[in-house]
Parts: structure tokens; sequence; C-alpha cells
């Protein structure tokens, strides 16, 4: 049997990539079509053709263009797909957008380790070489497979088609050592797929060192461990064998605690079974890190600030996370009971209500009605997605009377402070209490707590 004829059998009724690109892609079809015509070589590589074997659906497409003598010779080649993006032009690699998906051209090339870190690479153009050699750079085996567009053979070097059956990430030569973000590569795909890793994959993780990689380029795998898996603690149980936890010490005692870490891990597994739309990766990040508070037994963000503060650029998301996590704290634990509406007032100001009630349920499952009734008090108050809006303005202050002046936002201060106290429940209270304070009053006729 071929291994064409073999994928089509384990792919079932997706369309292979080749026949998705000619239904779905006809502009894009006819171009490959003139490639090819013309000399040049055609391959659908990468995630594509591994979902298709798999039978999983595909929207977006690589394809690696071989036996074409230059940049310029690819970029005339794909004129009559309009503009295109280059996504890495000096690599040879141009991007086309449309409504039924998105399509990455490139040319073969070699990656050569001279430096430190995910950036330490001289990459040469290989046009000319077989597609074997071009998949050698590739991280896994089941990332490795191609499709070549005239015959719609699969084309698998290293064994992709076996790796996918027996689920396993296995690397496909040395050069995996080359990049320390494949440790965090092999974690999410583990995650996503639910596939085991191979130990000499395991063991060549090991070793790397995520030190030298960029912020962003980590935020972006955390990302894929935690918010594409069906089941994220599979990927992040990876973080301890694959020696993550060893480099990331701030992670160390939160590992080294199997209760704390395993009712995070199902926390996260909750949030996913819970959510139909995309799952927030801030939401995710909260719920995964709150139980680092509880390893000191001290309410400390101490673990979770350092962990944020390495994948992360953003302080505004860092601070963002760490205000939920210490909020939703300070709320329900430890009473588990619903807090008050001062609380709750107080609590909005500084983050939204509704994802304090998201973290609750996952959080705390044993007490399913304390986020249904969380969550419906701050509806009732009209503060589940908004801190509470103050009742006056300084136009409303200087309205009444009172100049303008520092004392405005003074007052302001001190009038949005006693609404959230609920000792003021409305734009006319405040007024009457600013117009005696300002002006003097007769309390028999202007007695605020009589009025109201």
């Amino acid at each position: 049997m071929s291994n064409s004829a073999l994928a089509g059998i384990v792919s079932g009724m997706i369309l292979s990539p080749c026949n998705y690109l000619r239904t779905r892609l006809p502009l894009v079809s006819s171009v490959l079509d003139s490639i090819a015509a013309a000399g040049g070589r055609p391959v659908i590589v990468g995630g594509a053709v591994r979902d298709w074997v798999m039978g999983i659906p595909f929207h977006d497409v690589d394809v690696e263009i071989f036996n074409v003598e230059s940049i310029e010779r690819l970029q005339a080649w794909l004129k009559p797909l309009g503009k295109l993006v280059p996504v890495g032009k000096a690599y040879g690699i141009f991007q086309y957008r449309s409504p039924a998906g998105t399509v990455d051209f490139s040319l073969p090339r070699l990656d050569r380790k001279v430096g430190d870190g995910h950036t330490g690479f001289e990459v040469y153009l290989i046009p000319q070489s077989s597609f074997d050699v071009a998949a050698r750079r590739r991280d896994f085996t089941v990332n490795a497979m191609g499709m070549d567009w005239l015959t719609n053979q699969l084309l698998d070097p290293y064994g992709g088609q076996q790796d996918l059956k027996l689920k396993r990430i296995r690397h496909v030569s040395d050069q995996f050592s080359d990049d320390p973000l494949r440790v965090l590569r092999a974690i999410q795909f583990a995650g996503r797929l639910g596939f085991s890793i191979d130990p000499e994959t395991v063991q060549l993780c090991r070793i790397q060192r995520l030190d030298e990689l960029p912020r962003q380029r980590i935020y972006d795998e955390f990302e894929k461990v935690l918010c594409r898996a069906p089941q994220p603690s599979v990927g992040l149980s990876l973080l301890g064998p694959l020696g993550v936890v060893e480099q990331w010490v701030e992670l160390g005692p939160f590992w080294a605690n199997p209760k704390l870490w395993n009712a995070a891990a199902a926390g996260v597994d909750a949030i996913v079974k819970r959510t139909k739309t995309k799952v927030s990766f801030n939401l995710m990040l909260s719920v995964w890190l709150y139980h680092t508070q509880f390893i000191w037994k001290l309410p400390s963000t101490e673990i979770a600030g350092r962990f944020l503060a390495r994948i992360s650029e953003s302080p505004r998301q860092i601070s963002g996370i760490l205000n939920l996590i210490s909020t939703t704290r300070t709320l329900v634990f430890p009473k588990l009971t619903l807090p008050t509406d001062v609380a709750l007032r107080r609590a909005a100001t500084q983050v939204q209500l509704r994802h304090v009630g998201a973290l609750v349920a996952v959080l705390y499952p044993d007490t399913p009605e304390l986020s249904r009734q969380l969550v419906q008090r701050a509806i009732q108050l009209d503060i589940l997605d908004q801190a509470p809006v103050p009742l006056v303005s300084g136009a409303d202050l200087i309205a009444l009377g009172i100049p303008e002046g520092p004392h405005i936002g003074e007052l302001l201060g001190d009038f949005f402070e006693a609404q959230l106290e609920g000792k003021v429940i409305s734009k006319k209270q405040i007024l009457r209490i600013a117009a005696d304070l300002w002006f003097g009053g007769d309390d028999d006729e202007d007695n605020v707590t009589n009025d109201e």
C-alpha cells in the first residue's frame, strides 16, 4: 500500500492538503500549477499534512517551493496572488491571506547554529535540495512530513506516520538541540495531541538552556500549552520531567507540592471544559497560579509574579493577573461565603467580577453555589464587568456652585469612598451633602438620612 493511500485511510473524509487548495483556494491552486509547469516543485509541509493524516480539519497551509533559483523568482511566480505579506522576506517566506485560509510560501532552507538562543542561526537557502534534506531541520517527525503537489504523494522520510500511530513526539535529528524553544514546543504538542515524548527526546530537552529564549517566544508557546489543549494538565505535567522546573526555579516549591500542583492542574482543565468560546490566557494563568499563594501559608503572589515576569513583557498584564489572584483570595478565602456588597464594590474597582466568578467556580468546586451567588449579586449591583460608576462628577459639583480647585478632587474621592461603603446611594443625596458641606444648610430641611 502506498504512503498516500495509507494516509488517506487514516485521514478519513478530510480533504487532503492538495485537494483542500484545489477546492477552497482555486487561485492558489492555479499558481502552484503554473510553478510546477515552469520547473518548480511545490510541496505542502508542516501542520496541515500532520493534521490531515490524523483526520483533523485544518485551515492554514504551508507550501515549500523547490527548484527555484532565487527569492525574486519566487515573488514573480507568486505575483498573480496580488499583495502578499512578507513574514520572512529575507528567508523567502511570503503569506497569502483570504477568508478561506492562509497560505505561507517559502523556499527550502538550512539553519546553522552560530550563537546562543532562539535567534542564533545563520540561514541558507537550498532551493535545489531534496525534501529529505530540507525536512531534517524541522523539530519533530510528525511535523517533518510533506505532500507533493503534482503527485499527491505523502513524503515521510523520518517516520512521522508511525509516530502518529504510536502517539509519540520524537525529534527529527541532532539539530533539535540547536533551538531551546523546542523544549516548550515538545510540551505544547504533547499536551495538545495527548502524546508521550520519546525518551531520547526527553533527554535532549533536559540539557537545553531556556534562559537564552526571549520572553515573547516563551509566552507564545506557553499560551498554546494552556489554551490550545483539550486537557492542559497534560502539558503542565511535563514541566518537571523535561527539566523546565529546574531552570524556572520559582516553580520549584509549586512542583514540590503535589496537592497544590494537582489542584491547579485540575482548575485549568475545568476552565477548558466549561468555556465554549476561546479560552482567555490571562484567566488560565490566574487559575493555574492561584494556588502558589498557599505554599508559604501567606497571601503572597511572589511565585506568580516571578513566573509572569519570565514570560510577559507587559507590566499591565502582569499586574492584572496578580490583582485577579489576590482579589479572588481576599474575597472568598477562607470562609467561602458570599462577600459583602462593600467587598464586591471594592473588588470591582480592581478586577472584573465575571473573572472572579469563573475562578471561584473551578477553584472551589465543592461550593458550586458560591460562584453563582457572586455573579448574580454583581449583576444586581451592575458591577459584573465594570467598576462602580461614580454617582457625581466634578462638573456636577461646579454646577452646584462650588468653585474649581484641588478640593473638587478631594470631595469626589470622599464621595466615591462613601459610595463604595454603601453610605450614599444616589446623586441627589451626594449633592445635598456637598451643598451642606460647602455652603452650610438647615439640618431640619436638608437632613440627608431622613430625606433618603
